[in-house]
């Protein structure tokens, strides 16, 4: 029986990844850039209570966005688009 090392067996899954054309691993987890991520986070603007509920109001850039919570919670500071 063949004994294949760690080594090896890298070199097979990258050799396999290569021939289906499929991307490496590096290139599939690569984490969002510090641009795309700004994009997609809205800072706090301002707040409103109104009874029962306050209105979160963010900045998204070129819009702006509402969340409604209870009046006693607080705002989250940001929030994802």
């Amino acid at each position: 029986m063949e004994s294949i090392t760690l080594s090896g067996l890298v070199v097979l899954a990258s050799l396999s990844g290569a021939m289906t054309g499929m991307p490496a691993e590096a290139e599939i987890s690569k984490p969002p850039s510090a641009l795309q991520t700004a994009q997609a986070s809205c800072s706090l603007s301002g707040e409103q209570r109104a009874g029962a509920r306050k209105y979160c109001y963010y900045n998204c850039g070129e819009t702006v966005r509402t969340v409604v919570v209870a009046a006693g919670r607080v705002c989250p500071a940001s929030i994802r688009r």
